[in-house]
């Protein structure tokens, strides 16, 4: 089902923290609050952002995490997502931006919460738009394959 409200920046903390590596597109972070209302999303998230921007030349890319406390479609709970955009020359550029719900991530009544979205900035006017979907099953099934923490230790071990 679609979802979609309103939002704004109630919280921009700049973290104050620079990497040692000078690009045109200098790299920033920053601790959000979003307050979310207007529509079938009502609540509030915190935000860890990351971003790089050339101002001269109005590109630049980000990517964050949400956590998510509130209502969607009349469900109360907690989740996470991330999403990711990137602008060239002041323009969506190709592929535009990305969201996805973190698998697992809710809480309450948005356990089971699956799905993808974006986040449309125009100006002053953001706006949150999720397709979420609920798998209310209680049964878990784990691929034995994959398990938490092997993605980023399997990425660092060396072939000896």
């Amino acid at each position: 089902m679609r979802a979609e409200s309103s939002f704004t920046i109630e919280a921009w903390d700049a973290n104050g923290r620079a990497v040692g590596v000078e690009t045109a597109a200098p790299l920033g972070g920053a601790f959000i609050v979003r307050a979310i209302s207007g529509g079938d999303i009502e609540g509030r998230s915190e935000v860890l952002f990351a971003g790089a921007f050339n101002e001269k030349h109005g590109s630049g890319t980000y990517v964050a995490i949400d956590a998510f406390e509130g209502s969607i479609a009349g469900r109360t709970g907690t989740l996470a997502f991330w999403h990711a955009n990137t602008v060239a020359r002041g323009r969506p550029a190709a592929g535009g931006g990305v969201l996805h719900i973190v698998p697992d991530s809710g809480t309450g009544e948005l356990i089971g919460a699956s799905g993808t979205g974006e986040i449309i900035a125009r100006g002053d006017d953001h706006t949150l738009v999720l397709q979420i979907e609920f798998d209310d099953a209680d049964d878990v099934e784990i691929d034995g394959e994959v398990l938490a923490g092997e993605v980023e230790a399997g990425s660092s071990k060396s072939e000896a």
